[in-house]
């Protein structure tokens, strides 16, 4: 009974993480429609059942709220955001479905161990790639934007999966793909999955091209890239990796900084718009439409509803979002919020960079200097930063909750060690 427990649990974990990619989004959600309501149904359904588990283990909660609070900062400001926001009703869900979303990878850290996380997302890895590839053959009029569409008729030819809209394929393209790296640098996964290396390279480099989309061809080359690095650094003395990161941290400022210049120059490439589609303007005018709702937003997944009305004064044309992460974050939950957000986000990031150098739980660690590199680079075009049903915040909390849960492991056997040295020390002769 134990066994077909565990199974459906696994079975479970990786329906989840299938699900927070966003592959089942567009094609349960009903043409034309606003809402989904079997994804909502899906999504709450996977949080009440993490928050039952871990309701039913004893100490767990407790446990999240004393030792994991810095993860529950910004859900906590989004749920906090109520208080003001445009739209009650509209806060209220997102900010539900935000929490549950962490509830469920809270789940995750507490029924698996780090290999088994991380073959879970190799596997989600896989099957998203798969699955895709094999949509857009079966339902090319589906799994490729048409001139006839009524939205993204302009991408006519651009493949895009499972997904609405190109760019939304071909980002979680490239994540599962420098996911799928990060498996055979480290050894992981490659007793099962080595002959599999080369065709799923080669079919992840069709999916990227094909989508026609600067973010994924700079995701896809410039996060492997810094793995890669990172992951190279593990072999090196401590003062090597010091001067490495002494030496890349200019390039890294220069590269932020000309990130919008990088999307320009591939835009061009695929013959696209070199304006970055209105982005440096929409960027601007968001500024400016913010006004007095810089500091706390207008209230989690409502805030557009007060900036979209001046930008579209401002710009003369309407857009759904700001087109920028850290912007759009900013619009729902302002500075305060999206402070707290790259807070946790940089300190997971420099957590999981000290414990992948000292050899603690390399394949947890590099899962979540992925997801972190990969958010932090991809807002600055896409919007994706504390997203509810999203894998990158799952893997983020997920994965920041079983590193800290190893720190107190470690740090308990130490204080273990330091009481037996004691005792035999004081014991008599």
């Amino acid at each position: 009974m134990r066994t077909v427990f565990r199974i459906l649990e696994f079975a479970i974990a990786l329906f989840g993480l299938f699900f927070m990619t966003g592959s089942l989004t567009t094609y349960l959600t009903p043409q034309d429609a606003e809402t989904a309501p079997l994804v909502q149904l899906i999504g709450a359904s996977l949080g009440v059942f993490a928050i039952l588990v871990l309701v039913s283990n004893r100490g767990a909660v407790s446990r999240i709220l004393a030792e994991y609070w810095l993860a529950l900062l910004p859900v906590g400001f989004a749920i906090v955001s109520l208080a003001w926001s445009e739209d009650l009703a509209l806060t209220l869900r997102r900010a539900g479905g935000l929490s549950l979303t962490t509830a469920f990878a809270f789940w995750l850290a507490l029924r698996f161990n780090p290999a088994e996380i991380f073959r879970l997302v190799v596997l989600t890895a896989v099957t998203v790639i798969l699955a895709n590839y094999l949509y857009i053959l079966q339902e090319p009029s589906r799994g490729i934007h048409q001139s006839y569409d009524l939205v993204g008729a302009q991408h006519a030819g651009s493949w895009r999966g499972l997904f609405g809209h190109k760019n939304d394929f071909g980002r979680v393209i490239a994540f599962v793909a420098s996911i799928l790296l990060v498996g055979f640098a480290l050894g992981k996964g490659q007793k099962y999955l080595r002959w599999l290396a080369m065709p799923l390279a080669g079919l992840v480099v069709l999916l990227i091209i094909k989508t026609s989309s600067s973010q994924a061809v700079l995701l896809g080359a410039a996060v492997p890239v810094i793995m890669a690095v990172f992951l190279g650094m593990r072999s090196m003395s401590a003062p090597a990796r010091s001067l490495v990161l002494i030496i890349a941290l200019p390039f890294a400022v220069i590269g932020l900084l000309s990130a919008q210049l990088l999307f320009e120059y591939l835009l061009g490439l695929l013959g696209r718009d070199a304006t970055l589609t209105g982005r440096t303007i929409i960027w601007e005018g968001v500024f400016i439409a913010l006004g007095g709702n810089v500091v706390a937003g207008g209230g989690y997944g409502a805030g557009w509803q007060v900036v979209g009305p001046q930008l579209t004064a401002l710009t003369g044309f309407e857009v759904g979002h700001a087109h920028n992460g850290f912007l759009d974050l900013a619009v729902d939950i302002g500075v305060v919020g999206l402070g707290m957000t790259l807070v946790f986000m940089m300190w997971l990031g420099s957590f999981a960079f000290s414990n992948l150098m000292r050899g603690h739980n390399p394949e947890l660690s590099a899962i979540a200097l992925t997801v972190v590199v990969f958010s932090l680079i991809g807002n600055v075009a896409g919007s994706f930063l504390l997203q509810h049903n999203s894998i990158f915040w799952v893997l983020a909390v997920a994965t920041f909750a079983k590193l800290k849960e190893r720190e107190r492991a470690a740090k308990g056997a130490m204080d273990r060690d330091d009481t037996d040295y004691a005792t035999a020390f004081l014991r008599p002769s």
